[in-house]
């Protein structure tokens, strides 16, 4: 690859190397990011500096993993120094079902761009398309690009040896999209590099996508942390009934509309942080469990929803929604007595006096319920643990829930919350910090024909997340009381994170209609002023720091 590198000036070597990987199909859960993983260590190892030194260069399986993916690692040394910044990326995609017609175009950005110059359809991306300022192709916003830039920046320092004053270690991750898997494995690989190479990280520096905010945003968002994720799950038992008598009987479905109704795309359910993108929690999934047609009302509902995380614990978010629900729940139970009195007098019979209750339980408080009503809790976790084959993370919980409730063989209706798979942590920068302070500096320095805005938290899902963690040893424990078979699902390294704590900042090439069929990222900007910016911060960040 390098002999095709070397004559090209920078935004063509990042477009050739965007290309490239682009034409590569990396597709989350696919052997393609096993085959992407191959690619990335042979365009490394045809840098010179890694012909010669090709043990600078290598993978790390990720453990049990049936498609045998890999991260990918290469460290650019400097003699005698420890000092070390991190550029780090994903290369995973989403699908492409979404390009409907012309999918098998999805990984071609040259015929994605003469497809779109005559797409009347939508005249903004045939304006992209035509000017010839944007690259199209699933992965070339998120964030196939942003690997190009990485890989570009390293050729670039090992071509020029005399501005290297630290160590580059490049990173490349696997299975971003959905559980994290590859950043979660490379922590331990971090922790080696740590110890055995002697490296002090200043910061690690993420490119990851942005994108303008609204029709005309002139601005370019720089971020010095990343939000975090909870999946809150929510278990909702009603009373099952008969159709012909449906007053006797609290529906499942019905429960769970309501709390969707509250929780999703609420805004006052919200953290209150002035000026940051604080986003709702939104409902991914809402299925009852009968499995065919009958005229019984559904028993049992599940449900669950991403909720973003900024400042708050994910275990105190799980505290308020409960008690939001709880509320709400009995305002549903008053109007269903009510309703249930007005077909009584319609019929002009006496109303039967009945007490409906919904309870609502965190995990840990329902699991003190079922001991206080003397089951042996513990035993039954264990028998559960050794004898169900989990074959889907997010509905573990659910199964466990469903296989206690057998044995507690109550009628209450009921709801549970608890935290499944994938959990992110949040985490920032504090803004008296030395790589706080030099961002800003280099910010501050750049030509006036770009607009720079400086944000908290990385609005998206990002594997930043994982190299530094703000909440507390015990509101961790707190969370993992309320993650079903947490340990056995979803292992996460909390000591490693806290122990890296790895300043974490987002610089990423811009574009628009990330995990579309229209996603495109914009060549001048991304291809020649952000590679030059990651350089101007790189090397502030190593001039004012010590060893």
């Amino acid at each position: 690859m390098y002999q095709k590198l070397k004559d090209l000036q920078q935004g063509e070597r990042i477009e050739e190397l965007t290309r490239r990987l682009v034409s590569i199909s990396s597709i989350n859960g696919t052997v393609g990011e096993t085959a992407l993983a191959t690619e990335l260590v042979r365009i490394l190892r045809s840098f010179p500096v890694f012909k010669a030194h090709p043990d600078w260069v290598w993978t790390q399986r990720i453990p049990d993993d049936q498609l045998g993916r890999k991260n990918v690692f290469a460290l650019l040394k400097k003699t005698d120094c420890r000092k070390t910044i991190i550029y780090h990326s994903h290369f995973d995609t989403v699908g492409v079902k979404d390009f409907g017609a012309i999918e098998a175009k999805a990984f071609d950005p040259a015929a994605l761009q003469t497809y779109f110059s005559h797409y009347q359809a939508d005249k903004e991306v045939q304006q992209d398309a035509a000017s010839g300022d944007w690259l199209f192709g699933r992965g070339a916003l998120d964030m196939k690009s942003g690997d190009a830039v990485n890989l570009m920046n390293l050729l670039y320092y090992s071509e020029h040896m005399d501005e290297l004053q630290g160590n580059l270690l490049f990173m490349g991750n696997c299975v971003e999209e959905n559980d994290h898997s590859g950043v979660i494995a490379a922590l331990s690989e971090l922790h080696r590099l740590q110890i055995e190479e002697h490296l002090n990280y200043q910061v690690a520096i993420n490119t990851d996508f942005i994108s303008p905010k609204y029709s005309g945003d002139p601005n370019k968002y720089i971020y010095y942390g990343a939000a975090g994720k909870m999946l809150t799950c929510c278990y909702v038992k009603g009373i099952e009934t008969h159709v012909g008598n449906p007053y006797s009987g609290i529906d499942s479905t019905l429960l769970a509309s309501r709390i969707n109704l509250l929780l999703n795309n609420n805004p006052d359910l919200v953290e209150t942080i002035p000026t940051e993108e604080v986003l709702p929690s939104t409902c991914l999934f809402l299925r009852d469990q009968k499995d065919f047609y009958n005229v019984q009302t559904a028993k049992v509902t599940r449900m669950y929803f991403n909720t973003f995380t900024y400042r708050k614990p994910a275990v105190e978010l799980l505290a308020e929604f409960k008690t939001a629900i709880a509320a709400d729940c009995e305002k549903l139970v008053a109007t269903l007595t009510k309703r249930q009195q007005k077909f009584f007098e319609k019929l002009e019979i006496p109303a039967t006096a009945e007490n409906k209750k919904v309870v609502v339980y965190t995990f840990a408080e329902y699991l003190t319920s079922l001991r206080q009503q003397q089951l042996p809790v513990e035993q039954l976790l264990t028998g559960f643990k050794r004898t169900v084959d989990i074959t889907d993370k997010r509905a573990a919980g659910f199964q466990l829930i469903d296989f206690l409730e057998q044995q507690a063989n109550d009628n209450q209706a009921k709801i549970i919350l608890f935290a499944a798979p994938p959990f992110c942590p949040h985490n920032s920068l504090d803004t008296d910090s030395n790589v706080y302070r030099q961002l800003q500096s280099v910010l501050e320095q750049q030509p006036a024909a770009e607009n720079f805005k400086l944000k908290e938290f990385f609005p998206y899902l990002s594997d930043s997340s994982y190299l530094a963690i703000d909440e507390s040893a015990q509101e961790l424990v707190s969370l993992q009381e309320n993650f079903p078979l947490a340990a056995q699902i979803y292992p996460l390294p909390f000591d490693q994170m806290r122990s890296l704590s790895i300043p974490a900042l987002d610089i990423g090439v811009y574009g628009k209609g990330a995990h579309t069929w229209k996603e495109r990222v914009y060549k001048p900007y991304s291809f020649e002023v952000l590679p030059q910016l990651i350089r101007d911060f790189t090397t502030a960040v190593w001039k004012n720091t010590k060893e």
